[in-house]
């Protein structure tokens, strides 16, 4: 089975920021000016099918040749304007008033409820400096793009940042489609951002042959990952938890707090950015990590939990929750596996953790809660609960104590291969006949009774 799969790097360069600039803001006029164009003849593109034919229309009343005559004075107000950056100006301006069209729709035919769409005349975007014509790389580390420069089109040499360079060299394969960069702006830098497309081939392998990493991504612990087989046999386990980043990321968050409670919040978004940027760090760390135990032990699949942490969050732990980064870190892992030919596959959250992976029942968590030290002030009228224990940590019916996250990564394990061994005997008898009950109930105890009935009996 065959995937293609595209990921996007930046490579940071110097020199000629300035032009860029200008440049930047001059293709972002064009976008704004195309828009009156766009909408004029939208009845008549409405009836083009291919975005190419569409384009050349719009080129068609725009630009003056020798066998056409341009409708409006695009060339006199962007004289010299690249053929090239003039169609992806195009191209920009029909899909802005093409979601405008599709928005305003959307809007009548719900009643006009809410505030009418409007269609931006400035546009954040910015141009792709095509091949041989806007960008040529001369060196490793050198490279021309044309910009507009004392009110004419001329060639500027940059120099590329050395490590972005060295990491895209490895990123880029014998497979691989590099495209054309977009220029971008980051924390005022400038970058040209390439994107790489290659086609990743997934190993068929039969699924009592595949080997899975679970993974149980939690708030306290990072994550818990297990590598098992069909039968339900623990081959490895890793727990991740990189506690520097996580208190670097705290840290930054009670700067936070303490700088709003002083000054206010008005002020405080460069310090939210230091404190995002740090969790996104650390989200990106965690994804390697699991990704990496994976390829480590030569797993086939990757099973993750479907996480929905929607809505209003209560409690002491509102705000870890608010910055728990499970969609980056899933997303993430998801990338870097395909890039390994590894699959991602998810099953569902309920029960994963409450469920004793032995089948004994409801597990109790937060034990060591009940178990108090009492401790009064010197005034003798004030108590505090002190926990000598961690949440982590549950007892199963049965008496035993086991991790938590541990037991809830062998279900999401189990449930991953219950489901595909049914699925690939094409009836739920074996499920009736093993008593292994409904998905959100399934543990690793009924993985082992399936496969008891299925090789044993």
């Amino acid at each position: 089975m065959g995937f293609t799969h595209t990921a996007s790097y930046s490579v940071k360069f110097r020199d000629g920021h300035a032009a860029v600039k200008c440049t930047i803001d001059l293709y972002r006029a064009a976008v704004s000016y195309l828009l009156g164009p766009v909408l004029d003849k939208w009845d008549d593109l409405s009836a083009i099918d291919t975005q190419l034919e569409r384009k050349t229309f719009i080129e068609n009343q725009i630009h003056t040749t020798k066998d056409n005559t341009a409708v409006y004075d695009f060339d006199q107000r962007f004289y010299k304007f690249p053929s090239y950056l003039r169609r992806s100006a195009i191209a920009d301006a029909i899909g802005a008033v093409s979601s405008w069209k599709s928005n305003h729709k959307n809007w009548e035919n719900d009643g006009r409820k809410g505030a009418e769409p409007v269609l931006g005349v400035s546009r954040d975007t910015c141009p792709v400096f095509y091949r041989g014509n806007m960008f040529q790389q001369t060196g490793t580390y050198t490279a021309i793009i044309k910009v507009f420069r004392n009110n004419d089109w001329v060639w500027q040499e940059i120099r590329l940042s050395k490590t972005d360079v060295d990491y895209l060299s490895r990123r880029i394969g014998t497979n691989t489609a590099v495209s054309a960069p977009v220029i971008e702006k980051k924390y005022g830098h400038y970058f040209l951002r390439f994107a790489l497309t290659e086609q990743i081939e997934f190993p068929e392998i039969d699924v009592f042959d595949r080997r899975i990493c679970a993974v149980d991504l939690g708030i306290n612990t990072d994550a818990v990952c297990s590598v098992m087989d069909a039968h339900g046999t623990v081959l490895a386990r890793r727990f991740i938890n990189f506690a520097r980043e996580k208190d670097s990321v705290y840290s930054a968050l009670h700067r936070t707090s303490v700088f709003q409670r002083l000054h206010g919040s008005h002020d405080s978004g460069f310090l939210w950015t230091i404190a995002k940027n740090r969790n996104e760090n650390h989200a990106h760390q965690i994804a390697h990590a699991i990704t990496a135990f994976a390829v480590e032990n030569q797993c086939d699949v990757i099973v993750m939990e479907y996480l929905n942490t929607q809505g209003k969050k209560h409690g002491s732990k509102k705000q870890k929750l608010q910055m728990w980064r499970h969609k980056s870190i899933q997303k993430t892992v998801e990338s870097l596996a395909h890039r390994n030919g590894i699959r991602i596959s998810h099953v569902n959250a309920w029960n994963t953790s409450k469920l004793a992976y032995d089948g004994s029942g409801y597990v109790e968590r937060g034990i060591a809660q009940k178990n108090v030290e009492r401790r009064r002030y010197s005034d003798g009228k004030k108590t505090v609960l002190k926990p000598k224990g961690s949440y982590s940590i549950c007892r199963f019916k049965n008496g035993k104590i086991y991790n938590c996250d541990l037991s809830a990564s062998y279900n999401i394990g189990a449930r991953y291969f219950i489901r595909e061994i049914l699925r690939e005997l094409s009836s739920d008898d074996p499920a009736e006949v093993c008593g292994i009950g409904s998905g959100t109930r399934r543990t690793l105890s009924d993985l082992w009774k399936l496969d008891k009935f299925l090789f044993v009996s």
